[in-house]
């Protein structure tokens, strides 16, 4: 079984000048975990998930200590949210994103996430984009199909 029998054609974009605003209603409205992000040329220069909007929203360990305001009031993060969402895309994604062909087995592909950590795989072919794969695709496409296909 190759990574195009499993993958989500066609799969959601942003452009890299797109607010994070507009990504976050993108994401809600459609129940998506992610975005690949194109350039102006079609090819693939980022990625922006779920978890990074999380990143940005919330503060970490260093920001709760350098702002006692956000743990005496919590609601002083909400005010965050403003300046995120005037954001560009550009400024919060992941760049030159881990990638794969859709002839690559779909084992391989999940090896690759799982030792780069990752949730989900761009799928490009001859420079484009053609889809995308994540976990939740392979490990549906083995248990339901078995691996007799390797």
């Amino acid at each position: 079984m190759k990574v195009k029998d499993l993958m989500t054609e066609n799969p959601a974009t942003v452009n890299l000048n797109n607010s994070v605003k507009k990504v976050n209603v993108l994401m809600h409205k459609n129940n998506l975990q992610n975005l690949i992000v194109i350039s102006d040329e079609g090819t693939v220069v980022g990625i922006v998930t779920y978890s990074d909007l999380f990143r940005q929203i919330l503060p970490n360990y260093k920001e709760l200590y350098e702002h006692e305001e956000y743990i005496l009031n919590p609601k002083s993060i909400e005010n965050r949210t403003d300046d995120i969402f005037n954001k560009k895309v550009s400024e919060i994604m992941t760049r030159e994103p881990e990638i794969t062909n859709p002839d690559v087995k779909a084992v391989e592909a999940g090896a690759k996430m799982i030792a780069d950590k990752i949730k989900q795989l761009p799928v490009v072919k001859n420079g484009k984009l053609v889809g995308i794969i994540s976990q939740y695709d392979i490990t549906w496409g083995l248990l339901m199909n078995g691996c007799k296909y390797f």
